[in-house]
């Protein structure tokens, strides 16, 4: 009787596979053989099967790393409103710990690929947006509450976006810069509150 393959699971195990090569070697030292390797295939042909192309494949290990930062962000944030929700969420995006540093190499490499790459940069530009839209909600929120001064919270929105991937670029040519991510991102949002 032939074995069943849950072909959802084996995608998702090829993609896991393809993003931590990404994060060990970086995009461009990794080959379809690599991941068919890395994936325990023989042959690189067998990912046909679940992938079209290698592009169609790094679309979809740039995704996991959305989907995985999103799935942090929704469950630290459960509940929670204003500047505590918006904390909690900049600190699953900045790279601060093992695994957001990890996911820092992986989209960096991503967003070397993504000036050329249109499907790319369309995942990076939903995910962004998708970031300020609840970074402003949270802001509202807490300007409702009297937590923060006046502010814009879009314009305050895309000020912490660009703080925060600017720490992605930054932690990786500074080592030691990652243990003070998230002060940063402290230090901006404490900066919100009501003066004097």
């Amino acid at each position: 009787m032939p074995k069943l393959v849950d072909h959802q699971a084996r995608r998702r195990e090829i993609i896991e596979a393809t993003w931590e090569l990404i994060a060990e070697q970086g995009i461009d030292n990794v080959s379809v053989r690599d991941i068919a390797r890395a994936a325990s295939y023989a042959a690189p042909g067998a990912l046909n099967h679940y992938f079209g192309s290698k592009d169609e494949l790094l679309a979809a290990a740039y995704q996991l790393v959305c989907d995985r930062t999103d799935e942090r962000i929704a469950d630290v944030t459960a509940g929670r409103t204003g500047l505590a929700a918006l904390e909690l969420m900049c600190g699953e995006i900045v790279p601060a710990d093992p695994l957001t540093r990890i996911e820092a190499r992986v989209a960096l490499s991503f967003w070397q690929r993504a000036q050329h790459e249109e499907a790319l940069r369309s995942i990076g530009r939903t995910a962004l947006a998708s970031w300020k839209r609840q970074i402003a909600g949270y802001l509202e929120a807490a300007a409702a509450d009297g937590e923060i001064r006046p502010v814009s919270p879009a314009l305050a929105a895309e000020q912490l976006i660009a703080l925060m991937m600017g720490l992605h670029v930054t932690s990786m040519l500074d080592g030691e810069l990652h243990q003070g991510t998230r002060r940063l991102v402290t230090a901006y949002i404490e900066d919100l509150r009501p003066r004097g």
